[in-house]
């Protein structure tokens, strides 16, 4: 491809001083993003390019500063016509780590972003000693763990040299993608970019669903890839918009709608959209397994305290199946840093309140076992406050007989992870937030965990504790060839894959 010409996908990379906003590593963006661009004719593997330029501008580092230059030129090389459909998946999988540095601070619930508009303009309009400040109380203050997580966050990245920078940084990171959403709706069109391991209709889905201003310009189209519901009737009589699957080149059978596709949906819909609603009741009972599930999970988080039952009982069946959450949630949900699929679908069905919870309470052994590093915290803590409410460092319970059934099952659900997770992330500070004990055998001594695990000198076997904590919420460890869920590209980059 010709950069050269003013028409190629590099052609905004020109006149960027890489080096004045990367002053470390800045010289070195043009050529990862030429092999990024090149992809088979690059100097150096696909894979490693994208990486290493990750590596450069992953937030909240100094390197950050760059990320709505880089964001541009990812979208002209994901949706340059010369550039093959096998490529484009890449560049748009980048895009998402910097479009979404923390998936779980916008769950369960999507920012506001007027509101977002006007933190970051107080922050770099203020003196940075006071915004510090004002973000450790806000943190300290937080009425529910997703604000705790997004304050905690953003602390960390004004606690910086460049932090209000950082923030700007992020920002303009969304409104860059929000202006290029008609491009990235366009990657939802066209054969090459919807078949594959990762099609780049599924990346972009993934992108636009974290882009509440582009919802309905987005939902129009998603809607479009659903067949419509049998005797669903649109403006005049006339059957509500939507178009038959495509067809397949094996025997003429139709395609599946992607379901990346009814996640973006879900993400996007609100619950006064009844087009939506029918067409992904349809969908759930289409008997197709991912499929099904995937609808099941987006009307559940569209309609959250009212979702209908039969939602909450396919999901809590789909939990129960050998490919479990984890594989059901990883065909539809997005792999973003170290969170897992199945991890981000926990934290969104949230929205269900008490609604959800038993469906929640059955997933959370498996989620909470497999979950890895700093993501171990955050799912532990959306469980406490599931069971006792937002943390107020008080006692959650006087003693163990006074806990109810659910809650017992959250604490169960904790003491079962093994001590080395305990000691490699922030398990023993959130726990010690909701006034129990932060050590690990003090813990499972109230939690009432009998017996020595044999575990506390750091030996433990994470692979038996995830089996044990399958086995006890019903479900079975998918085989290897049915697991779809860690198909984003930095946990295979990174090492995250559990199936590797």
């Amino acid at each position: 491809m010709d950069a050269t010409t003013g028409t190629g996908p590099l052609h905004r990379a020109d006149g960027i001083d890489w080096r004045a906003l990367v002053p470390e590593g800045g010289a070195e963006i043009p050529a990862l993003l030429r092999d990024i661009a090149a992809g088979g004719d690059a100097e150096r593997n696909l894979d490693d390019a994208v990486a290493a330029l990750y590596d450069l501008i992953r937030f909240p580092g100094p390197g950050y500063l760059a990320a709505p230059a880089v964001a541009d030129v990812l979208v002209d090389i994901a949706c340059h016509p010369d550039t093959p459909a096998e490529w484009r998946s890449r560049p748009l999988s980048l895009l998402l780590e910097i479009l979404v540095p923390n998936a779980a601070d916008l769950l369960p619930w999507l920012p506001d972003i007027a509101l977002w508009r006007d933190e970051v303009a107080w922050a770099a309009a203020t003196d940075i000693d006071k915004v510090r400040e004002q973000y450790w109380t806000w943190r300290e203050e937080a009425p529910d763990e997703q604000q705790y997580r997004r304050m905690r966050n953003r602390l960390d990245a004004v606690s910086r040299d460049n932090g209000p920078a950082l923030l700007q940084a992020e920002l303009a990171v969304h409104d860059t993608v929000r202006a290029r959403a008609t491009d990235l709706v366009g990657l939802l069109d066209g054969r090459d970019n919807r078949r594959g391991i990762d099609p780049p209709a599924e990346w972009a889905c993934y992108l636009l669903a974290f882009i509440p201003e582009a919802a309905e310009e987005v939902r129009a189209r998603l809607m479009a890839s659903l067949p419509p519901a049998p005797g669903l009737q649109g403006a005049g009589g006339r059957e509500a918009p939507g178009r038959p699957r495509q067809a397949s080149v094996l025997g003429g059978e139709q395609e599946d709608v992607l379901s990346a596709e009814l996640f973006a949906l879900g993400m996007l819909t609100p619950p006064d959209d009844p087009a939506a609603t029918v067409a992904l009741a349809h969908e759930m009972a289409s008997g197709h397994l991912y499929n099904a599930f995937a609808a099941a999970v987006a009307l559940t988080v569209i309609h959250g305290e009212k979702a209908p039952r039969e939602c909450l009982t396919r999901i809590t069946a789909g939990v129960r199946t050998r490919v479990g959450a984890n594989g059901l949630f990883g065909d539809s949900w997005p792999h973003c840093g170290e969170a897992e699929p199945e991890v981000l679908g926990f934290l969104a069905l949230g929205r269900g309140g008490e609604a959800t919870r038993e469906t929640r309470l059955e997933m959370l052994p498996g989620v909470i076992a497999r979950a890895e590093g700093a993501v171990r915290a955050i799912v532990a803590g959306d469980a406490l406050e599931m069971a006792f409410g937002p943390r107020t460092g008080e006692a959650a319970a006087e003693a163990p007989a006074d806990i109810e059934e659910p809650a017992l099952l959250v604490l169960w659900a904790i003491a079962e992870l093994p001590a080395a997770a305990w000691a490699e992330s922030d398990i023993g500070a959130t726990v010690e937030a909701w006034g129990l004990p932060a050590d690990r055998a003090e813990f499972r001594a109230f939690a009432g965990v009998d017996g020595e695990d044999g575990t506390d000198d750091g030996t433990d076997n994470a692979n038996e504790d995830t089996a044990a904590a399958q086995e006890r919420s019903g479900q079975a460890a998918p085989p290897a060839t049915a697991q779809r869920q860690s198909r984003g590209l930095f946990s295979r980059l990174f090492g995250a894959d559990p199936g590797a």
